[in-house]
């Protein structure tokens, strides 16, 4: 497994966390909704990469 698909997992799991926190402070849920799709965009971008490879 490459560094980066980690890094992108650790992202949307922080994510999740934020999204979840049960605070009822919306920054932090658009912050972790914004995180999700940042790590989900990364790991579509490297697999995109790694499919014209082959």
């Amino acid at each position: 497994m490459d560094k980066q698909y980690a890094f992108a997992v650790i992202f949307i799991i922080l994510g999740l966390g934020l999204s979840q926190s049960g605070d009822s402070n919306p920054f932090y849920s658009g912050l972790g909704v914004g995180i999700i799709a940042m790590g989900s965009v990364w790991v579509a971008i490297r697999l995109i990469k790694e499919i014209k490879k082959k």
